[in-house]
């Protein structure tokens, strides 16, 4: 029976009026997907089949699929279309197997766009749980009606595979596809999810703040707490090796309370950094987090804290030491064996500043110690970053520590490069394809 003059009417107006797909940002787009996921349209305006504004085209792309993910692999050439499922509350009999895929438009707003599409065998009707699309043109990617990539969150190499695609659609067009977590096993308004963390672009962002952090030398934060809090870089290498957890303080770091750290800043005069080795960047520990960290000490060099038994020695507040011209009396010579810039029992901004003053005669690098928290507990750190070298060769490290921080912990973390003899203020970079897709 056709639906009647007025009710077609009122459901083409509010296809009209709904915010369209592709001017969404990724978690309105979230919500309307779950929202189309929930419809039970019967018929579409116009009589068109419900997949014309209901339910929610999926491709779903096995680990072997052809790449990109736009092209046709050979069923679809031999068979002329491509197999997608249509996925809806009410349309049973499909299920999500395959690590990731890819999600088109609903048929108007590919029509609205000048994207639309074709269904084999189209005969007005709806197809419980599947459709076949035409074959496009792979050599325009950009007319594709693609909304975004998905992972299946089932799937442990899902993540990797969809932010290999939302790479490969940037590269080819320039526009960023979102990542979606899929999980038809949530409830019906959740089943499309998207977590800012999983996106790829994030790396520049991550860097973007690590270069801004890296420029700030204000002496303190704006509750006039030490610097450390807010600015700069607390960076530490660890290498990396199977079975290790670069997360994890080592047995002699637990033994002495000091896990060693090297803080960047542009008036810090570091030269180098302390090895070749990857390894990881913390966020600014101002930062809600839910293991806060403790930093314990600072010294203007390597102070070789791995032999000492507490890590930090006597502080050079209890040595009267409170000015540059102080330290380099008794220092100047053997920066090495500083006395240590202490933040316990209580932080000392001055304190801290003032180790960082006296680098111009410390030697390459500083070193820091922060004190040993639990171990396994990755998910609980300030971590903000992945980092190997620029022109080092420890780039397989860095990926092997990003993969198996993603593993453990499910999140992705941007694997970037440190440059220290950037001159641009680009100290930190981000590379789409340094990352372990």
């Amino acid at each position: 029976m056709r639906m009647p003059w007025l009710s077609r009417c009122c459901v083409l107006l509010s296809c009209l009026l709904a915010p369209a797909a592709w001017a969404l940002t990724g978690p309105e787009l979230a919500v309307a997907l779950n929202q189309s996921y929930q419809s039970g349209a019967l018929r579409c305006a116009g009589n068109r089949p419900a997949y014309f504004c209901s339910g929610v085209l999926v491709r779903q792309q096995p680990a072997n699929a052809p790449l990109p993910f736009w092209t046709h692999g050979p069923e679809a050439i031999g068979q002329g279309a491509e197999r997608f499922s249509w996925l809806r509350h009410d349309v049973g009999g499909m299920s999500v197997s395959e690590p990731s895929g890819y999600i088109f438009s609903n048929r108007f707003e590919a029509m609205a766009q000048g994207k639309d599409y074709s269904v084999q065998g189209d005969d007005g009707g709806t197809r419980p749980g599947e459709l076949r699309v035409v074959n496009w043109d792979t050599s325009l990617p950009e007319r594709l009606a693609v909304v975004a990539v998905y992972y299946n969150r089932g799937d442990i190499n899902g993540l990797l595979a969809a932010q290999r695609d939302q790479r490969a659609y940037h590269e080819a067009v320039g526009v960023w596809l979102p990542v979606l977590r899929l999980d038809p096993a949530l409830p019906q308004s959740a089943v499309f999810g998207f977590d800012s963390r999983e996106q790829l672009y994030r790396g520049y962002q991550v860097a973007d703040r690590l270069n801004l952090r890296y420029a700030d030398t204000a002496a303190s934060c704006y509750d006039a707490s030490p610097s450390y809090n807010c600015n700069g870089v607390l960076i530490r290498a660890t290498g990396a090796s199977a079975g290790f957890r670069s997360w994890n303080p080592t047995q002699n770091s637990i033994s002495r309370d000091g896990v060693s750290f090297t803080y960047l800043r542009a008036d810090t005069g570091v030269q180098r950094l302390a090895s070749n080795e990857p390894g990881l960047i913390f966020d600014r520990l101002d930062q809600p987090v839910t293991h806060p960290v403790r930093l314990r000490c600072a010294y203007p060099a390597n102070a070789g804290t791995s032999g000492i038994p507490n890590s930090c020695r006597a502080s050079c507040l209890s040595q009267g030491i409170t000015t540059v011209a102080a330290w380099r009396a008794r220092y100047a010579g053997s920066a090495a064996n500083s006395c240590a810039f202490s933040m316990e029992p209580t932080p000392n901004a001055a304190q801290f500043q003032l180790n960082i003053d006296v680098r111009a005669s410390a030697g390459a690098h500083n070193e820091i110690i922060i004190g040993a928290w639990p171990q396994n507990i990755p998910r609980e750190l300030p971590i903000e970053a992945i980092y190997y070298p620029s022109g080092s060769a420890s780039l397989a490290g860095a990926k092997l520590i990003q993969r198996d921080y993603f593993q453990h912990t499910g999140v992705f973390m941007p694997v970037v490069r440190v440059n220290l003899a950037s001159g641009n203020g680009q100290v930190f970079t981000f590379v789409a394809q340094d990352q372990n897709l």
